[in-house]
C-alpha cells in the first residue's frame, strides 16, 4: 500500500509540475503564433494603405473597402512622363517648371493607365488581401470618412480612412479565450489605443500602421 501511496504522489508531483509548465508556456506559445500572424497582416495593412492613396490621388478622398476593389479593378491612375530636367539655370531665369514645359524646354505629360496593372503588380491577390490570414471567414474592415481640421483661421474637412483587424478576428481561432481577453482589456486601458491591428485613423489625419 506505501508503494502504491508513493506512486501516487509521484504521479502527482509530475502531473503537477507539467501544469505548471505549461501555464508559463501557453502564453510564450500564442505569442509566437500571434507575431507570425500579425507580420502577414501588417503586410496586407500597408498594402491597403497604399492603395488608398492611389485613390486619393484621384478622387482627393478615400474609399471604403467596395469602392477601393472597384478602383483597383476597373480605376486608371496617373502618373507623370518626365522628358528632360528642370535645371537651376531656367529657375534662375524665372522659369517655373510649367514655363518650361510649355516653352518646349522639358515635357512633362500626364498618362492615365489601369488601376491594376500598376497597383497589383508586386503579385499581390486582390481577393485574398483582405481576408484574415487564419480566419477566412473574418475580414479586414476598411472605413473612409473625413474630420474638421483648423488651417489657420481656416476648418477644412480632411479626409481620413481606417484599415483594421481586431485582436478577436485573428486570435480567437488560436483558441485561448483567457489570452485574448487580456490583450484586448490591455489595450482598452490605454489611451487611444485599438484592439488590435490598423492603418490609418478616423480621429487623426494619419497613415501609418499602429505597430510602427
Amino acid at each position: 500500500m506505501k508503494k502504491v501511496i508513493l506512486a501516487l504522489v509521484a504521479l502527482a508531483v509530475v502531473a503537477l509540475a507539467y501544469i505548471t509548465i505549461q501555464s508559463v508556456l501557453a502564453p510564450v506559445n500564442f505569442d509566437k503564433k500571434q507575431a507570425k500572424i500579425e507580420v502577414e497582416l501588417q503586410k496586407q495593412l500597408k498594402k491597403i494603405a497604399s492603395l488608398e492613396e492611389a485613390y486619393k490621388s484621384v478622387y482627393d478622398k478615400y474609399a471604403n473597402k467596395e469602392e477601393l476593389i472597384d478602383f483597383v479593378q476597373n480605376g486608371r491612375v496617373f502618373y507623370i512622363r518626365a522628358e528632360g530636367d528642370y535645371t537651376s539655370a531656367m529657375r534662375d531665369q524665372g522659369l517655373t517648371e510649367e514655363d518650361a514645359a510649355r516653352r518646349g524646354l522639358i515635357r512633362r505629360d500626364t498618362v492615365w493607365v489601369a488601376a491594376k496593372d500598376t497597383l497589383l503588380n508586386d503579385g499581390t491577390d486582390l481577393a485574398k488581401l483582405f481576408t484574415i490570414p487564419n480566419n477566412p471567414d473574418s475580414s479586414i474592415q476598411v472605413v473612409a470618412s473625413s474630420i474638421e481640421q483648423e488651417v489657420g483661421e481656416l476648418k477644412i474637412q480632411m479626409p481620413v480612412f481606417q484599415a483594421s483587424a481586431s485582436y478577436e478576428s485573428y486570435l480567437n481561432p488560436l483558441k485561448n479565450e483567457r489570452r485574448v481577453r487580456e490583450k484586448v482589456e490591455a489595450a482598452k486601458a490605454k489611451t487611444n489605443a485599438f484592439p488590435g491591428l490598423r492603418v490609418g485613423s478616423l480621429t487623426e489625419a494619419k497613415t501609418n500602421g499602429n505597430w510602427e
